[in-house]
This record gives C-alpha cells, structure tokens and sequence, in this order.
C-alpha cells in the first residue's frame, strides 16, 4: 500500500544542453558568474525584472528577485547563489520555488570552453504529475534556448578579446 509520503514524494524534472563556446573559461565565467546580475537578463529572455536583493558582489548567498514573463504568464521568484566556483561553474537554487540552475564550465583550449546549463524543478506539485513529459520537454526546449542565447553573446565575447590582442 503506498503511504501518503510515497504519493507526495519530489520527483526532480530537468533540461540541459550544451555547447562548445568561442570563448576562454575566465572569460566566460567573468560573464555569467561574476557578471550575472548585470547579463541575465540578455541571456534569459524571459526575466523582464530582475532585482539584486543582497549588497555586494555576486557570491554564495547573494539573493536576487526576478519577475519573468513566459506565454503572457507573470512569475516572481526569489533565487539564491548557492555554488560559486570560478572559473568552473555557479549553481542558483530557488529560494521561493523547488528550482535549481546550474551553469557548468569546462576548458576546451586556450580559446574554446564547454558550457553545460541544466535546469531541474526538484518536485513537480501533484496536480501537475499527469503532465511531467510536457513539462520535461518545455524545461528542455528552454534549457537549449538559455545555451543558445548564451553561446552567442559568449562568442561575441571571444571576437572581442581576439580583438583586443
């Protein structure tokens, strides 16, 4: 006989996606990790408000509100730094929702990185269980879209430090 723990049990759904990006790992960790609350929003179309709730520099703890818009659905959440290690990856997790972000960073060459982004509600509410594919599919499209936004204004970032040398 299931007890109602087993029923109500957190079943984490996730997306992710990757991409080898056209800029050095410090470089792109400058832009997502230590430049997050100034980028986000260029990289996560979707976030229409974001406000930076703890003073100082992005870092384990730092907490931040975003108001996000999707399918003309208005959502805020609150979200803390969880994980902060440069130049190799930051992890988010949501402070007023079950969600985690993980951005993950790996050196492909003197030029080149790995950029590996998952996104994953740790528990999906009961009434939303009979739509846990739709859900997984929406967080994966989703999770491609945040790779491929942040791919391209990575490798900008790369033209530009070539550039500059």
């Amino acid at each position: 006989m299931l007890s109602m723990g087993a029923i109500m049990a957190a079943r984490p759904v996730a997306g992710q996606a990757s991409a080898v990006v056209g800029c050095p790992i410090r470089a792109a960790f400058d832009y997502i990790g230590y430049g997050l609350f100034e980028h986000y929003r260029f990289w996560c179309a979707q976030v229409v408000e974001l406000e930076v709730i703890t003073d100082g520099p992005v870092g384990p703890g730092a907490l931040a509100r975003q108001i996000t818009l999707d399918r003309g659905i208005a959502t805020e959440s609150t979200f803390k730094v969880t994980e902060f290690s440069p130049p190799t990856g930051i992890e988010l997790a949501g402070v007023s929702d079950p969600f985690r972000a993980v951005y993950a960073l790996e050196e492909s060459g003197a030029t080149l990185s790995r950029l590996i982004f998952t996104f994953e509600l740790r528990e999906l509410e009961l009434f939303m269980r009979p739509f846990e594919k739709l859900v997984r599919t929406a967080l994966q499209e989703g999770a491609e879209q945040t790779v491929e936004n942040l791919k391209q204004l990575l490798d900008e970032q790369g033209a530009l430090l070539v550039a500059k040398s």
